[in-house]
């Protein structure tokens, strides 16, 4: 028998699949108000496995969530919901517990974050509604997608989702990875050497890479100089990518025309930051990945490693330990 920590509104998703493991599971079920329930019974279980899903990232119990999780004697599995590892609280977690999986079924979420934003920005979004607010009819000329080239700096899962749907709306990808090579997702793939050069002959530049200390303040002033006149700059990976002076000072001076960001350094933005009152910015609080669809592709990737981990069987998605160390 093991604890399973999990949030309420998560374990209501997924109740009914969970029952198959009574005998193998005494749930752990934490509310926003930061209460602890047993719905199944208490269990004296020492050992625990934990799902960690938005419900409990973005929950006023988030602390609560955590607490309880390093306080159990022994953690031997953790499923997170997201793919990204560099929150302190994620290491600590990774660093505890004897398993740790990701996921990657937020990329389709996100990917469709970033068509809005595409579709916003050439097709003079902004534009329309002053018009409509101002009650003037003006026929606005846009841009055609398909006309245009994205650099999308980052080429893993979410990458690729945006590059898939880009493509076929008949825009241009170029991807940047390390690794290089090719991938169907993309019309090109180039190396981050060959990021700086690429930069003034596209539209668009898109961040989805993660967070680590050699990628951190990538889009600094000399990155946003080297820019094209007029271009967009969108951001779904982590606010820490960005230097945000550098991204106020290319908005007021050039050369970027606009950036769309659903992240940015600090969450949540306190009021007095003067990225909310930035003309030429967009922004979204961190909810690129928030559809009901996410979560049921979610919670089917831990169902599957549930089951996968009590029969001893491989698991989707793995962690490697020394990404904790």
């Amino acid at each position: 028998m093991r604890q399973l920590l999990i949030h309420a509104e998560t374990f209501a998703r997924i109740e009914s699949a969970l029952a198959p493991y009574r005998n193998q599971l005494s749930p752990l079920v934490l509310d926003d108000e930061g209460d602890l329930k047993h719905p199944w019974g208490k269990s004296e279980a020492k050992a625990a496995i934990a799902y960690g899903t938005q419900d409990a990232y973005y929950s006023p119990a988030v602390m609560t969530f955590f607490q309880t999780l390093f306080g159990f004697e022994q953690l031997d599995w953790f499923q997170s919901s997201a793919a990204g590892t560099e929150h302190p609280m994620i290491q600590a977690t990774g660093k505890k517990a004897g398993t740790f999986s990701g996921s990657h079924e937020q990329s389709d979420a996100i990917a469709e974050w970033v068509i809005w934003a595409g579709l916003d920005f050439f097709q003079g979004g902004r534009e329309r509604r002053v018009a409509q607010a101002e009650q003037v009819w003006t026929r606005l000329p846009f841009r055609e997608l398909s006309s245009t080239h994205w650099l999308v700096v980052g080429f893993g899962a979410i990458g690729q989702a945006c590059g898939v749907r880009l493509r076929a709306l008949g825009a241009e990808v170029t991807g940047v990875r390390r690794s290089g090579g090719s991938h169907p997702a993309a019309d090109q793939i180039i190396t981050p050497d060959a990021m700086l050069a690429a930069l003034s002959e596209v539209d668009v530049v898109l961040f989805a890479l993660p967070l680590t200390e050699e990628t951190e303040n990538t889009a600094d002033h000399q990155f946003f100089a080297a820019m094209r006149p007029g271009s967009l700059f969108v951001n779904v990976g982590r606010g820490a990518l960005v230097d945000e002076d550098a991204l106020m000072a290319a908005l007021n001076s050039g050369p970027l025309e606009q950036a769309y960001l659903d992240v940015v350094r600090e969450e949540p933005l306190s009021a007095d930051s003067p990225l909310w009152t930035q003309p030429g910015l967009t922004l979204t609080p961190h909810i690129a990945a928030l559809t009901e669809q996410s979560k049921i592709r979610t919670d089917k990737v831990f169902l599957e490693n549930l089951a996968a981990f009590l029969n001893d069987q491989p698991l989707r998605n793995l962690v490697p330990p020394e990404t904790f160390s």
